[in-house]
């Protein structure tokens, strides 16, 4: 198994909401970075854009979006580009990323991360997008990987093999989602190591975190994992997240919550948690080289 060079730890954060903005600049030393939804920036008016850019200079941003919708088959919406250009500028970030994922079609927007076909033809769709993503940006662009509750029939490829076909025909980098991760391996019987393993070494750019309930619905044939950032992280994600680091050395790790934004202390274990979970891959890798050394 092959080994990236050592980095420093990667900057543990929050994804920042408008509605806890307060209690976020309360506790920001206890963060390392803050995620911009880049959405609640360009449609969040102007006191979230306010709120927003107070942020600049405070602390290390980066910046993710959920409305690029790059799995439509239609042209990019060059507006919605212009307008996360404008933030990346703004707001001074080294970094955007993006669901691999489509969101709407011409006319109506779904308001939900739907799946792609694993298929080579989609694969063609995405790759100029991509390409045309990092060319008007600018910074570097990683996509991530959603949960999802349907699956497209005959897929021509894994999830693995989908993704490492972009990566190795754009040189786009990913932001691994662990909790989205976990959510499918339970919902659709996946195996998350066996994806792990099928990333090529430092491709994680950074990586997202959160908790959902296990829900039950008449219409489901059983309990189902929804991915709705409202409970603690599990430790079967925290569990996924040591295993990626053992060939990732992505520079973000982020906490998602948009729900139950009361639970302040309990926001505040999980990011303790990601940080020792980082923490001990760190070590284990200096444990790992001093070994070899002598």
């Amino acid at each position: 198994m092959s080994t990236p060079p050592s980095t420093p730890s990667p900057l543990i954060g929050i994804g920042f909401r408008v509605p806890i903005a307060k209690w976020t600049l309360a506790n920001v030393h206890q963060f390392d970075v803050l995620e911009i939804t880049v959405d609640h920036y360009i449609k969040g008016g102007e006191y979230a854009r306010k709120a927003i850019r107070n942020l600049v200079g405070r602390i290390p941003l980066v910046l993710h979006g959920v409305g690029l919708s790059i799995g439509t088959d239609a042209p990019l919406d060059e507006t919605y580009l212009d307008d996360v250009a404008e933030a990346v500028e703004v707001l001074q970030v080294p970094s955007y990323s993006e669901h691999l994922a489509w969101t709407k079609v011409p006319g109506i927007d779904i308001a939900n991360l739907l799946p792609l076909p694993k298929t080579h033809a989609a694969a063609e769709l995405l790759i100029p997008k991509i390409e045309r993503v990092q060319a008007r940006l600018g910074v570097p662009f990683s996509i991530e990987n959603i949960s999802y509750v349907f699956d497209f029939p005959e897929p021509q490829m894994s999830d693995g093999e989908f993704f490492n076909l972009l990566f190795r025909e754009t040189g786009v980098g990913m932001l691994l989602d662990v909790e989205n991760l976990f959510v499918n391996s339970r919902n659709h019987g996946i195996d998350p190591r066996a994806f792990l393993d099928e990333l090529p070494a430092g491709v994680v750019t950074g990586v997202h975190a959160a908790g959902g309930p296990l829900i039950h619905r008449p219409y489901l044939d059983g309990p189902f994992h929804a991915d709705n950032h409202s409970h603690p992280v599990p430790e079967q994600a925290l569990e996924l997240l040591e295993h990626a680091l053992d060939r990732q050395r992505p520079g973000t790790v982020i906490l998602e919550r948009d729900n139950d934004f009361e639970q302040g202390d309990e926001l505040l274990a999980d990011v303790a948690r990601l940080r020792r979970q980082t923490l001990k891959a760190a070590t284990k890798e200096r444990s790992a080289s001093d070994a070899q050394t002598h």
